[in-house]
C-alpha cells in the first residue's frame, strides 16, 4: 500500500511538472471543430479517458474475484462450524503456528511456484 501511495505521489508530481512546463497554446482540428488549449490540457483528455476505460474493463473482473473470495470465506466458516471441538482447537493451534512462522519470514523472499 505504501508503494502504491509513493508511486501515485510520483506520478502526480510528474503531471504537475509536465503541466507547468507545457503551457504553449496548441490548436487541435478535428472535423469541423477547432480547439485551442495548452498542450497539457489536450494530452490530459485522452489520458483520463484511458484511465476510465481501464477501470471499466477491470471492474467486472475485480467484482467476480471479490464474490468468489466471499463465497470461499463463507464456505470455510461453514466447514469450521461443522468441525468437532477437538479438531477446532488443533486447527486454531496450527493457524497460530502458521501466523508465527509468517511473521518470522516477513522479510524473506518467497520461492516462485
Amino acid at each position: 500500500m505504501k508503494l502504491f501511495l509513493l508511486l501515485a505521489l510520483l506520478i502526480a508530481v510528474a503531471i504537475i511538472i509536465f503541466a507547468t512546463q507545457n503551457q504553449t497554446e496548441l490548436t487541435l482540428n478535428f472535423l469541423q471543430w477547432n480547439f485551442t488549449r495548452s498542450v497539457a490540457e489536450i494530452l490530459a483528455v485522452p489520458f483520463i479517458v484511458g484511465v476510465f476505460a481501464g477501470m471499466a474493463l477491470f471492474t467486472p473482473l475485480w467484482w467476480k474475484k471479490s464474490k468468489s473470495v466471499r463465497l470461499l470465506k463463507r464456505h470455510i466458516h461453514e466447514l469450521e462450524a461443522a468441525m468437532p471441538p477437538a479438531v477446532q482447537e488443533e486447527s486454531a493451534e496450527t493457524e497460530q503456528d502458521t501466523e508465527e512462522a509468517e511473521s518470522e519470514n516477513e522479510g524473506a523472499i518467497e520461492p516462485v511456484r
